[in-house]
């Protein structure tokens, strides 16, 4: 047997971690999927409490929900989106602790509007938490999935 001599042993490493990061990156989608989900929670968020009577307002949050987990779960769904790839959810760590860790800053966020909102006695809440969610999804959810899905690598 023909044993790799350790540049060729490097090469190949180097050559695995380049596919796994590129799984991992193509894995995230498109840039403008995040920006309209921000989007979508924040003018979702100010809708319910500027109209808080109106019921017609939570259907088009159930159909945007159904289009996108349609579109993320299906081959030709995922590539209209610019998703090619998409991780597996058996491929990644199901302890408690990870699924806690995945909504931990939304709740961290709800709890900090509803604390401030509380102890100032400050107007339209659900404003503010929709806008703080939003630009959480938008500017910082992907890289917070990104290093998940790293850091799960790692375990």
């Amino acid at each position: 047997m023909n044993e790799p001599t350790p540049e060729e042993a490097a090469a190949a490493l180097r050559a695995v971690h380049k596919g796994k990061e590129q799984v991992i990156n193509s894995a995230m989608g498109s840039r403008w999927m995040w920006i309209i989900s921000g989007l979508i929670v924040f003018l979702y968020c100010a809708a319910t409490d500027l109209f808080p009577r109106q019921a017609w307002l939570g259907w088009p949050a159930v159909v945007c929900c159904l289009v996108l987990a349609l579109g993320l779960r299906t081959r030709v769904g995922g590539t209209l989106l610019g998703r090619s790839v998409v991780v597996s959810s058996r491929s990644l760590s199901v302890t408690l602790k990870w699924r806690l860790l995945r909504i931990a800053p939304i709740l961290a966020i709800g709890i900090a509007v509803a604390s401030v909102i509380t102890l100032f006695h400050v107007p339209h809440g659900e404003i503010y938490y929709g806008a703080l969610a939003g630009l959480y999804i938008m500017f910082l959810g992907p890289r917070f999935q990104l290093w998940l899905l790293r850091r799960q690598d790692k375990d």
